[in-house]
């Protein structure tokens, strides 16, 4: 038998326009491949973790066919909730271009009770939890060419022929997680990632984590503490310093929860001479001292993340987590004192809490000046945590697919949810995940990633559906643009059908700039009805940005390119309504306007070789 092609591909999260993507480092599929390869199961399986220069770049048609033209018996997916639904689409896309393909799903939102995914038709295996050992049996049990393992796997579930495509009776045993992380090895060392392609190193010295707290899917996924022996950590970060690495990220579920926690700062200190980089990291803030902090600064975090939740004493008993305030209080402040920003999250939608409560917490980190930036999410009740479980009894109504917000709770109800992430923006003097600026520097080899159409005229040919950016700009230009709305929301709704992972920036563009033509492209009527357009099948990011205030965002964004010496005389109402549907950009000169001129929708782009926009 020939060796087989294994392809192991990881989805980035989507990104809000087409500036290019960063962080979306395979580190799980790297896992794998060197797990299997280890065991000596190199020779019967070629196993390639797919690039992320592409997976970050390719539009949805595009990915399948780079995949099925990589000739694979299987692909494996990393699933997270920011990327499931997209990689469903696109194994079902790989299916049909080859039939025949295996397809294995894994990561955290393969759960058993995420029956959504389950009992899609678009996998082969699934493995549930910790990946690596079940990933080798599977491929093991595979050796002699049957089309399913002849014996049943911890850890992989493996749907029925025919039927119901889930059944809970079939759900895998416990798969038991490695003894220690050292089994593993390190992905950098043995050449299958290098830091210096994003030049950052991420560091995984833990699985599992003390707590349990309830919104989280650790305490489901680990029984106990797995750690990485200080002689990896150590040649992971000389590895970081050699290849030029400038951050290195600690995917440590809480850092501080190890014993000898002190003393493995003093091991990052040493593995960061001269703190060539910084490291980041989450901890909770009791327990930290002037003593530690001073540590954590010498060995280079300049930025770390506390969870405090709630101030809510009921809340803190429903998820499990019991804050001691004082100890909380001491330890934000040992770090800021130390020059380390903090960033704090709270959640809204806990069980537990209600409105006057989630502001207490909103006043309590404000007041007592404890946090150097705060984060406020909406609870998301995930696959495979204690709240999912426990949903129907504690009253968590919440949305079926990713992100799996919670809509209403006991005590708090839409409406309220909403306020409360409104009021948390004005407290804390922030937009929660803004918008960046459009973008709207394309050259003439950027034709995968920008259509231009002139509605007047002849058009330029559309970019084949399969030679698509993941990230596209469909730009239209005429001289009154209304007029063309139909046509207009038709080629969306087009591009969407073909490739319906867009990232969509929808430029509209008057050739004609009057004052009354651009009074017209203001008009809430046509915004609307191509916005409409642009959701009418909402992806992840569309339903991330649902509960959220502030300026329209999500994975479609409308972008106004007006002159910029119609501003002035133009109705700044009409501006402002329009800036509830679309980003209004004044094209001209760049020192025409002040950004402090410009309302938060408002933008500037000099039109000029090299053009920037600015304000916002």
């Amino acid at each position: 038998m020939s060796t087989r092609r294994v392809l192991l591909v990881q989805l980035p999260i989507p990104p809000l326009g087409p500036a290019p993507i960063r962080g979306n480092v395979p580190l799980a599929g790297a896992y794998l491949k060197l797990y299997v390869e280890t065991r000596g199961l190199g020779a019967d399986y070629d196993i390639e973790v797919f690039p992320a220069p592409l997976a970050n770049t390719l539009g949805d048609r595009a990915l399948a066919e780079a995949l099925a033209a990589r000739g694979p018996w299987l692909v494996g997916f990393t699933c997270y909730l920011w990327n499931v639904e997209r990689t469903l689409w696109v194994a079902r896309e790989l299916k049909r271009l080859r039939p025949g393909v295996k397809v294995l799903v894994g990561g955290p939102e393969i759960t058993t009770d995420n029956a959504w995914v389950l009992g899609s038709a678009d996998y082969d295996f699934a493995a549930v939890g910790e990946g690596e050992q079940t990933f080798a049996a599977l491929l093991l049990g595979l050796l002699g060419g049957e089309d399913v393992p002849p014996v049943r796997i911890d850890g992989l579930y493996v749907p029925p022929a025919t039927g119901e495509r889930f059944r809970p009776e079939l759900a895998p045993k416990f798969r038991t997680p490695l003894p220690d992380l050292d089994r593993l090895g390190s992905p950098y060392l043995a050449g299958v990632l290098d830091a210096a392609d994003e030049r950052m190193l991420l560091l995984e010295t833990t699985r599992g984590c003390v707590f349990n707290c309830k919104f989280c899917y650790y305490p489901k996924s680990y029984d106990k503490q797995y750690y990485l022996s200080t002689d990896l950590v150590s040649a992971s970060l000389a590895h970081a310093r050699t290849r030029g690495a400038e951050e290195v990220f600690l995917l440590d579920p809480t850092l501080n929860q190890r014993k000898d926690f002190a003393e493995f700062v003093r091991l990052l200190a040493r593995g960061n001479p001269g703190r060539k980089f910084k490291y980041f990291g989450e901890l909770r803030a009791e327990g930290i001292t002037p003593e530690i902090a001073s540590l954590l600064a010498e060995a280079g975090f300049t930025e770390v993340e506390v969870g405090l939740q709630s101030v809510e004493r009921d809340a803190m008993d429903l998820m499990a987590r019991r804050n001691n305030l004082k100890a909380f209080e001491k330890g934000v402040r040992a770090l800021i004192d130390a020059g380390i920003n903090v960033t704090v999250d709270l959640i809204v939608g806990l069980p537990g809490d209600t409105e006057e409560s989630v502001r207490r917490g909103f006043r309590y980190l404000r007041d007592g000046g404890l946090y150097s930036r705060a984060q406020v999410f909406n609870l998301a009740v995930l696959p495979g945590t204690a709240f999912r479980h426990e949903a129907r009894e504690l009253g968590l109504h919440f949305q079926p697919r990713p992100p799996y917000y919670v809509l209403r709770t006991p005590t708090l109800d839409r409406a309220a949810l909403l306020g409360l992430m409104h009021e948390a923006q004005d407290v804390f003097d922030v937009e929660f995940d803004a918008a960046p600026p459009p973008v709207l520097d394309f050259g003439p080899h950027d034709r995968t990633r920008v259509w231009r159409v002139d509605l007047d005229g002849p058009r330029d040919d559309a970019p084949a559906p399969a030679e698509r950016a993941q990230a596209l700009t469909l730009w239209f230009r005429a001289a009154d643009l209304p007029r063309h709305s139909a046509e207009i929301a038709r080629l969306i709704r087009q591009s969407l059908d073909v490739n319906p992972y867009t990232t969509l920036q929808v430029v509209l563009e008057p050739s004609a700039p009057d004052s009354e033509r651009v009074r017209r492209v203001l008009g809430p009527v046509f915004l609307n009805a191509l916005l409409a357009a642009c959701l009418e099948h909402p992806t992840y990011l569309d339903k991330f940005y649902a509960l959220l205030p502030g300026r329209p965002n999500g994975a479609k964004r409308l972008v106004l390119l007006l002159p910029l010496e119609a501003r002035e005389g133009t109705d700044p109402d009409a501006v402002a309504e329009a800036g509830s549907f679309a980003s209004v950009v004044w094209r001209g000169a760049a020192d025409a306007a002040e950004p402090d001129d410009l309302e938060p929708h408002e933008y500037v782009w000099a039109a000029t070789p090299i053009a920037q926009p600015v304000g916002g």
